[in-house]
């Protein structure tokens, strides 16, 4: 019997056992009504019973057949639906020419020898004389970010195909963006140089003054990382020569350029050369890297560029330019990157008090020749600070971001935690050379102050081709060497007077095996300077904490190197930074 009707026997039950013991007349006939009572409620609440089960044998039944008529309603639309792509194929396959080209890959001596007409083009016009381009017009000049963010071009690029894993998206020119580019897409034989009608979002005021058409000053490409659409942004190309990759799960931080011409020196201002055309090769079905040259140009010299970009977990962009002078560049910079770093988290100088930490990089870092590695913090300084790092046929650098935890920055939003590093690897024999480092003072997250580039020793004569190849790797993880300790956190006081004080933590598997008892710390100040005894202890991290002090003995700025020994062998990176000039 179902549970609605067990109530009523209990109710039952108790009355009879009322009956059982002493009563008046009254009584038995009182509890006998109660009964009767109790015996109407059982039979109407078995009668409610046996309608509900009615009425939902009617429901299941219709909800059973509202599923059936779904399932066929499905059935049909799954069968209109492979009518609908069949002919679709069918449509595709006679005007497809017409729509949308077919991916073709292009082989390797297409690409090279497509190269070698960048490469003539660069020549050519290394041999004329310098002709600046126009540009956009004042309005699109005088735009600020808000309005310009506003602006992009509606459709899809004419020429770049579907079907395939990259799509691109070019930027119109505008803002501090204004010197147009011509941008071709290459598919197969086809040439197409494209041109979009602008969108403006939610501003027609803006609209209604801007010209119809705006010519590009950039484009940048997308993929998916993991499975689903290509929505991915991996790498952007805009402005001057810059250009900038991510790899999975990071955010935009520092830029790479073309090249440098005459960064920081004084009395003379700095160029900045600049892409006149981009050819950007429209990928195949099953293509796993992006490939596009560019034609470079500058009042001092002009340049070849081809550009091979995989993205992935890290985005690896391989670079091979062919420079030419027009004129002798007095300080060429090969390879450049640029980052921004305002505080750090033990830096003496605070610009904003609410976060922590504000840097898109914390750190340069160099292979040495003999195997080694050096580590040069970076800083805000007071003043403009130039650093030179002699060496012949660099192993690579980079600008490194080490700081990764979110919390050593406190700086809500920004992300600066999955911002990339990112490190070059020369290919082939660049020959003597300097790595320079050129800090400028800043006062605001938005600007960049920090470069560092490779300078060639020997410079050919004018119109004589200079060819360099390398790589840069947009990666979080830090290539420093698994061999190594490295360095982890360091600060800085004065105590007690003109002596400074260094803290500097070493962290790695190879100095877990040893105390600080069995490691030898070695100071060197390079300047008028002398080193206070550095002593070893382990901090409540378990990572290897060194403390020297440095006394100045005269005013001249002063370098100052610092590594773990073990048994007479370097176990860790070297420290290295400058106290700048007295006074």
């Amino acid at each position: 019997m179902g549970r609605q009707s067990f109530w009523p026997m209990m109710i039952i039950g108790a009355a009879a056992v009322a009956l059982t013991g002493c009563a008046t007349t009254g009584a038995v006939r009182k509890v006998a009504l109660e009964a009767k009572k109790a015996d109407q409620k059982g039979h109407q609440a078995l009668a409610a019973v046996k309608t509900l089960r009615r009425e939902r044998k009617i429901s299941d039944q219709a909800f059973a057949q509202a599923i059936a008529q779904i399932a066929g309603e499905q059935q049909q639309l799954a069968q209109g639906l492979g009518r609908l792509r069949a002919q679709e194929r069918q449509t595709m396959h006679r005007v497809a020419p017409k729509i949308a080209p077919r991916p073709v890959a292009i082989t390797k001596a297409a690409a090279d020898a497509f190269f070698g007409q960048v490469v003539a083009r660069a020549r050519a016009l290394a041999a004329a004389p310098y002709k600046a381009p126009g540009q956009v017009s004042k309005g699109l000049r005088k735009l600020d970010f808000s309005q310009y963010s506003k602006i992009s071009y509606a459709g899809r690029v004419p020429g770049w195909p579907a079907g395939t894993p990259f799509h691109i998206q070019l930027y119109p020119a505008g803002y501090l963006f204004t010197w147009p580019e011509t941008i071709h897409i290459i598919s197969g034989t086809q040439h197409i140089t494209p041109k979009l009608p602008i969108t403006v979002a939610g501003d027609p005021k803006l609209a209604a003054r801007l010209p119809k058409t705006i010519p590009p000053a950039g484009f940048s490409a997308f993929t998916g990382f993991g499975k689903g659409p290509a929505v991915d942004e991996f790498l952007s190309v805009l402005g001057a020569s810059y250009f900038r990759a991510v790899g999975a799960g990071q955010s935009w931080g520092l830029s790479a350029r073309g090249v440098a011409v005459d960064t920081a020196l004084p009395h003379r201002a700095e160029e900045f050369p600049y892409f006149r055309e981009f050819w950007v090769f429209a990928a195949h079905a099953h293509a796993r890297h992006l490939a596009f040259c560019g034609l470079l140009d500058s009042p001092s010299l002009t340049g070849a560029y081809r550009f091979v970009v995989r993205p992935g977990a890290d985005t690896v962009v391989d670079v091979k330019e062919v420079l030419f002078e027009r004129q002798h560049v007095r300080r060429l910079g090969i390879a450049p990157l640029t980052s921004m770093f305002l505080q750090g988290r033990f830096s003496h100088r605070r610009f904003d008090p609410m976060i922590r930490s504000a840097h898109d990089s914390d750190g340069l870092a160099m292979a040495l020749p003999d195997g080694g590695r050096q580590w040069w913090p970076l800083r805000d300084p007071k003043r403009i600070a130039i650093y030179r790092f002699p060496e012949t046929n660099p192993g690579g650098f980079g600008l490194m971001q080490r700081a990764r935890r979110a919390g050593d920055y406190r700086a809500y939003g920004m992300h600066y935690e999955r911002r990339p590093n990112a490190w070059v690897t020369p290919e082939g024999d660049w020959g003597p050379g300097h790595l320079v480092l050129v800090e400028l003072p800043t006062t605001t997250q938005t600007n960049d102050n920090i470069s560092a580039f490779w300078v060639p020793k020997n410079q050919p004569p004018a119109l004589t081709p200079m060819t360099f190849h390398y790589r840069i790797n947009w990666t979080g993880d830090d290539p420093r060497g698994a061999h190594l300790g490295y360095v982890t956190a360091w600060r800085r006081a004065q105590r007690p007077a003109h002596t400074q004080t260094y803290v500097i933590d070493f962290k790695g598997p190879v100095l877990a095996r040893f105390s600080p008892a069995a490691l030898a710390p070695v100071v060197h100040a390079y300047g008028p300077a002398r080193v206070v005894k550095p002593w070893l202890t382990r901090n409540v991290a378990g990572d290897i904490r060194m403390q020297f002090g440095i006394v100045r003995t005269g005013s001249a700025p002063v370098t100052i190197h610092a590594a773990l020994l073990q048994g007479g062998t370097r176990v860790t990176e070297t420290w290295a930074n400058a106290l700048p000039p007295a006074g």
